[in-house]
């Protein structure tokens, strides 16, 4: 099954050749039905352009790389830049409305998307020990991708800073477990930080004061 648009696939193939380095998607999977759709989305990614690489790794053997990405989960990947880990995750399928948080990650790393600028980069530079963020969302949150990518450009700006989507309904008991109502909820470093939409200020002051 075809997870992409034929047009999608054009309008990405544009954006990705200009990508100046590589890209390299790596996952960690399972061998649950949801890894495999996870692998088959990651290897259709990976057929638009020699710019953007898929790299499939096991949950179960794999585990230098997977603290190395600071990845707790199977169904996971993270994206590296010219080999190096860039801090930024996804766990589940980057599909609905967090498609474009994705693709935007991948632009961003590549010097082609928003970056921090001014007082926001400094801000997010001054983070001196290494802080985990984990957004819980729903694909078809619509306030969902703001705090996703927000959090992505902070992470991004700071080989201290990683920041994990999370997709609640992949990851239902984990969800469960921790009361999760509504989305999007932001845990840094395991503690509930934030519930609903932030503005990239409030959060960088969240992962700042962490």
């Amino acid at each position: 099954m075809t997870l992409l648009d034929s047009n999608i696939v054009e309008q990405l193939k544009m954006y990705f050749d200009k990508i100046n380095g590589n890209i390299e998607l790596v996952s960690f999977l399972d061998e649950s039905e949801k890894s495999k759709e996870l692998d088959s989305f990651l290897q259709e990614v990976d057929a638009i352009s020699g710019k953007v690489n898929y790299v499939k790794k096991s949950f179960e053997d794999d585990k230098a790389d997977l603290e190395k990405a600071k990845i707790t989960r199977p169904i996971s990947f993270t994206i590296l830049k010219d080999g190096e880990n860039t801090g930024i995750n996804f766990s589940g399928i980057p599909g609905g409305h967090e498609f474009n948080s994705f693709i935007l990650a991948i632009l961003g790393l590549a010097g082609l998307g928003k970056k921090l600028e001014g007082e926001q980069l400094a801000k997010a530079e001054s983070v001196n020990k290494p802080v985990n963020i984990e957004t819980f969302i729903s694909l078809s949150c619509t306030h969902c991708p703001d705090v996703v990518q927000a959090l992505n450009l902070i992470s991004a700006s700071n080989k201290n800073i990683t920041a994990t989507m999370v997709d609640s309904a992949v990851f239902f008991e984990e969800a469960k477990e921790k009361d999760i109502q509504a989305v999007p909820v932001v845990f840094i470093d395991g503690e509930q930080k934030s519930v609903g939409a932030k503005t990239i200020e409030e959060l960088l002051n969240l992962v700042v004061n962490a």
